[in-house]
């Protein structure tokens, strides 16, 4: 059954608001999220920039604990000048890339890579953003009220992550082209690749973000660009009951109800696509049986 949502006119809690903050509640009731979906905007000239009122953190922090940060709440500007992070910029199209970035050298010399002639490969498949850009903002994903992001980063669980391809191939089909070195994972893997592609990215996170982002174990990167979330969110709201086991089902029809939204969704117990599908041909007859009785 083909769920029609009119997002224009949900009210949360029976207070107007806006279109873009309501895709972002019904996207985190139908997810069980620790963090916040974070949006990622480029501010491409200087007038740009300075026009953000985003806090800039002048004393330096890299890209990626900015977006840990964000992800509770805070709100970022960031340039080449206050990023801590020279693969960070040169991911976000803050700086040239150096020749001995270029080259795959570096990572060679620093044992990442078994020889030059495998971290150059690495190197050249690397997707940074093709422009010159004066910076970036970063804030959570319902903050973007009277402009768009260009790009949503989540760090989020495995399960999170799946939920959201599946909303995603709803519409889409397959994901094709994921890639991942677990290196450079949040500015290139979660966002200049996604941006760059126009594709969703998936990665397992680096270990530079995970020292410094102190992330869990748990927890893996996931990046889209932003004009893909609307038809996520429905996809995740169409695929809800197929996908869904009746435990997760009562959480989410509980967080809807918390924000105003049970109408948005029918949830139906003891209906998702793998409900029977499992058991040798013997047993499934037996249970055919059985219904019929």
């Amino acid at each position: 059954m083909i769920i029609t949502v009119d997002y224009t006119s949900i009210l949360i809690n029976k207070r107007k608001i806006p279109v873009k903050k309501k895709l972002c509640v019904l996207f985190e009731s139908l997810l069980s999220l620790d963090r916040k979906p974070i949006g990622v905007k480029f501010l491409l000239t200087e007038d740009d920039y300075e026009a953000s009122t985003s806090f800039e953190y002048k004393s330096g922090m890299p890209y990626c604990t900015a977006i840990k940060n964000a992800s509770k709440g805070s709100h970022y500007k960031m340039n080449m000048e206050n990023s801590s992070c020279v693969a960070a910029s040169r991911a976000l199209g803050f700086t040239e890339i150096s020749e001995e970035s270029l080259s795959g050298s570096r990572h060679e010399k620093l044992g990442v890579y078994k020889n030059l002639c495998i971290s150059r490969s690495v190197a050249k498949d690397m997707v940074y953003c093709q422009h010159r850009c004066t910076g970036v903002e970063i804030k959570p994903l319902d903050a973007f009220q009277k402009d768009e992001p260009d790009v949503v980063v989540m760090v989020t669980s495995p399960y999170n992550a799946m939920r959201i391809v599946q909303g995603y191939a709803y519409h889409f089909g397959q994901l094709k082209n994921i890639k991942m070195a677990g290196m450079c994972a949040i500015c290139q893997e979660c966002t200049s690749y996604p941006y760059e592609t126009n594709s969703l990215n998936i990665s397992m996170l680096c270990s530079g973000t995970r020292c410094v982002g102190q992330w869990s174990e748990n927890e893996l990167g996931i990046g889209f660009p932003y004009h893909y979330f609307e038809s996520i969110v429905e996809g995740l709201i169409q695929t809800t009951n197929p996908m869904e086991d009746n435990k997760s089902k009562k959480k989410i029809a509980q967080r809807l109800s918390d924000h105003g939204l049970a109408s948005s969704l029918e949830i139906k117990p003891n209906d998702n696509y793998y409900r029977g599908a499992y058991g040798t041909p013997k047993q499934k007859e037996k249970e055919k049986q059985q219904d019929i009785e």
